[in-house]
C-alpha cells in the first residue's frame, strides 16, 4: 500500500493509474507531433489548367550494391504514351534494390503532386513493391516509405498502383541507369 496526500492506494490501483497516465501522456505526445507531419497539400492552379486525364507514371531504379547508390527515374505520359514530364535523381546509402524502387516510386508520386495531376496510374516492375502498396503483403524494410506513398496518395482524385513488365518500362529503366552512371562521373570530377 502507498500513502500519498493522506490517500491510500493499493498496488493494483497504483499500477492502473500509472498505465492510464502513461497512455494519456503517450497520446498527447502523438497528437503534438501530428501538426509537424506535413503532407502535400492539394494545390489547384489559378489558371484552371488542371489535367483531368489519367496520367501514367512509370518509375524505376538502378542499384549499385557495392556503393549502395541508386539512380531513380520516373516518367509521366498520357494514355496515348505521349511523354509529358520526367524526373531523375540519385540517392546514396540505399540498403537494397527494393528500397531504391520504393524511393523512386515515392519521388514520382511527389512529382505528380507538384505537377498538379489529379488522376494517376502508377506502374513499377517491382511486383513486391506493388503488392505491399496494395496491402497484399508487408515488408518491414520499406514500411515507412510505403506509408509515405499512401499518405501522399490521399491528395489525388484517383490513384492506382500496378505491376508492369520490364519490357514495358524500358525508358524509365534507361533513365535510372543514366542517373546512376552520371552520379559516378560527377563524383570522379568533384572528388
Amino acid at each position: 500500500m502507498c500513502i500519498f496526500e493522506n490517500q491510500t492506494f493499493s498496488p493494483v490501483e497504483t499500477e492502473t493509474k500509472a498505465i492510464s497516465l502513461a497512455r494519456e501522456w503517450n497520446n498527447a505526445q502523438h497528437q503534438a507531433e501530428l501538426p509537424n507531419q506535413s503532407l502535400p497539400i492539394a494545390r489547384r492552379s489559378q489558371m484552371n489548367n488542371i489535367d483531368e486525364r489519367n496520367i501514367i507514371c512509370k518509375s524505376d531504379a538502378a542499384y549499385n550494391k557495392k556503393t549502395k547508390r541508386a539512380g531513380l527515374a520516373w516518367i509521366f505520359s498520357d494514355t496515348t504514351e505521349t511523354r509529358l514530364n520526367q524526373g531523375t535523381t540519385t540517392s546514396t546509402s540505399i540498403s537494397s534494390p527494393l528500397v531504391a524502387e520504393a524511393i523512386s516510386l515515392r519521388s514520382g508520386v511527389l512529382s505528380a503532386v507538384n505537377l498538379e495531376y489529379s488522376k494517376l496510374k502508377v506502374f513499377s516492375e517491382n511486383l513486391t513493391l506493388i503488392r505491399v502498396i496494395n496491402n497484399d503483403m508487408q515488408v518491414k524494410e520499406i514500411f515507412g516509405i510505403v506509408k509515405d506513398i499512401l499518405q501522399i496518395s490521399s491528395v489525388f482524385v484517383e490513384i492506382s498502383f500496378s505491376h508492369v513488365y520490364g519490357s514495358s518500362n524500358g525508358e524509365a529503366n534507361r533513365l535510372a541507369k543514366l542517373s546512376l552512371s552520371n552520379s559516378f562521373v560527377s563524383n570522379l570530377l568533384m572528388g
